[in-house]
């Protein structure tokens, strides 16, 4: 069975996607920052999350393209391209995640007594969730990276960064959003309040975080963060050294023009 995981916009609309598929005769929950939504009679789950990500449980792959066009009315700032993970589910003796011997694809085992078990398979997608919000994070440091990676070696043979100074504002305003938009996102990157309350089920969270590597991930998300801060750092100082160098042309300009004026005026 399949078990997809999706990062398609900044945040969704809960409470509208739930008066939407109600009325499309589903079943709509809200939870803290989650919405589930199933079907009577029919094996599916579906696990909306706050920060613009799903996990859908037995969907066919025609549902899940026609559940990404439904979302879009409902969605805040859509991505530009859709991250997507996924993973097949099965019963088993016990619940667990592991890598397929054959197929490059990920399973999860889950429990015969648990797979109707809602709060355990939402545990489990909250893993997922952040770890497909932490794949789309990793490849806009990425994008960002590289798109300024260019920079220190032009200063270093050239002296200077062959942008304007309206460009260079520019590339730190696309920096700095790059770098606020993980700094403001990082509470979906921590344990999720929901386990405060149900906290025998922080096990299948923490198990399908260490599974996924998401501490080691945001270890090195961090240190790319730091990458861009240089840059940032870096084309700010040569913004300044052109206003200093502009505010020196100035002075030296006007004082050559009162040292003509004083001249004209003594003769």
């Amino acid at each position: 069975m399949r078990c997809i995981s999706f990062c398609t916009a900044a945040s969704y609309k809960l409470s509208a996607l739930a008066d939407f598929f109600r009325s499309r005769h589903y079943i709509a929950k809200l939870f803290r920052n989650v919405l589930y939504v199933t079907k009577k009679h029919k094996n599916i789950d579906i696990f909306f999350f706050n920060h613009g990500c799903f996990v859908t449980w037995n969907l066919r792959k025609k549902q899940e393209e026609e559940l990404l066009e439904v979302i879009k009315p409902f969605s805040t700032d859509p991505v530009e391209k859709i991250e997507t993970d996924r993973f097949i589910y099965h019963i088993a003796k016990d619940t667990r995640l592991f890598p397929h011997t054959r197929f490059n694809v990920d399973v999860i085992s889950i429990e015969k007594t648990e797979i109707d078990n809602i709060q355990l398979k939402l545990a489990i997608s909250y893993g997922l969730a952040q770890s497909i919000k932490l794949e789309f994070y990793e490849e806009s440091i990425q994008k960002t990276i590289r798109a300024n990676s260019h920079f220190p070696r032009e200063l270093a043979q050239d002296g200077k960064i062959s942008l304007s100074r309206k460009a260079i504002s520019k590339r730190i305003g696309e920096i700095f959003l790059t770098r606020s938009s993980v700094n403001l996102s990082s509470e979906y990157l921590d344990v999720p309040e929901y386990f405060w309350r149900y906290s025998n089920l922080e096990a299948f969270y923490e198990m399908t975080e260490k599974f996924l590597d998401i501490p080691k991930r945001v270890a090195a998300l961090n240190h790319k963060l730091d990458v861009v801060h240089e840059i940032l750092e870096m084309l700010n100082n040569q913004l300044e050294h052109r206003y200093s160098s502009i505010l020196e042309s100035v002075i030296i300009l006007l004082i050559f023009i009162e040292i003509v004026v004083q001249i004209i005026q003594h003769l």
